[in-house]
């Protein structure tokens, strides 16, 4: 499920990445926790199935941010991005 959630996030829906990005890390020993979060993200897919991506030319660059802190037993952490200029940028990555 959740490979065909990153499908969808690089084409249709960039705003999961960050869950993904989590949920990608916890592959090898999810916890009921990592279910409920996965159930949401669905839930959520679900819910704005009907609204579409609009894209348009703006000036005034916006961006933002979502992060959590020390969520592995390792200490690392997701964080992703997503700048909007017209057009939209996203990343996401594992911090140490």
């Amino acid at each position: 499920m959740v490979a065909k959630l990153l499908y969808l996030c690089r084409r249709t829906h960039q705003d999961i990445q960050t869950t993904l990005a989590f949920l990608c890390t916890r592959d090898k020993n999810p916890d009921e926790d990592d279910y409920k979060e996965l159930a949401c993200v669905i839930q959520y897919i679900r819910d704005m199935r009907d609204i579409t991506l609009t894209i348009e030319a703006d000036d005034n660059p916006r961006w933002w941010v979502d992060s959590s802190y020390a969520v592995h037993p390792d200490m690392k952490s997701p964080t992703g991005i997503l700048m909007s200029i017209g057009c939209t940028y996203t990343a996401s990555s594992k911090q140490s």
